[in-house]
């Protein structure tokens, strides 16, 4: 069972990042746009999408097809790489909220364990200070063993 939510621990972690590039590509396509002079009823023009397609991906809400990437950056004059980075100040930030966030759901897990190990402990010495039976049951039964 634990494993099972580790495993979608994990899939929350993987959703969580993907979202946040979808975010910062969004951004990026938002700020070289401007840069441009460009409006997004100009830009979708010329990408041949619709207004609404755009402002659907410059918010992080869908991301852009492998095409489409490309139609940005070649009406942008910008690399695609140029659409997904950030200053390396944003990026340095982002890795450690991602690190922090990490750490601590490490620690409560950890936490958590420890608790569950101390609540075995008491069952156990108040079943071995009833001779090894608890409401006449075995030792083993009654810590759910």
């Amino acid at each position: 069972m634990e494993e099972k939510t580790e495993i979608s621990d994990l899939n929350a972690d993987s959703q969580s990042q993907k979202e946040s590039i979808q975010c910062l590509f969004g951004r990026n396509v938002k700020l070289y746009r401007k840069r441009a002079g460009l409006t997004q009823e100009q830009l979708s023009e010329r990408l041949g999408v619709s207004q609404k397609h755009l402002s659907i991906i410059e918010t992080g809400t869908q991301f852009a097809s492998a095409g489409l990437i490309g139609r940005i950056s070649e009406e942008l004059r910008v690399s695609p790489g140029d659409l997904f980075g950030g200053s390396s100040d944003e990026v340095i930030k982002e890795i450690r909220s991602a690190r922090d966030d990490i750490m601590m759901m490490l620690m409560n897990e950890i936490s958590h364990k420890f608790a569950m190990m101390d609540s075995d402990l008491s069952k156990i010495k108040q079943i071995l200070s009833q001779g090894g039976k608890h409401q006449g049951m075995p030792f083993s039964e009654n810590l759910g063993w």
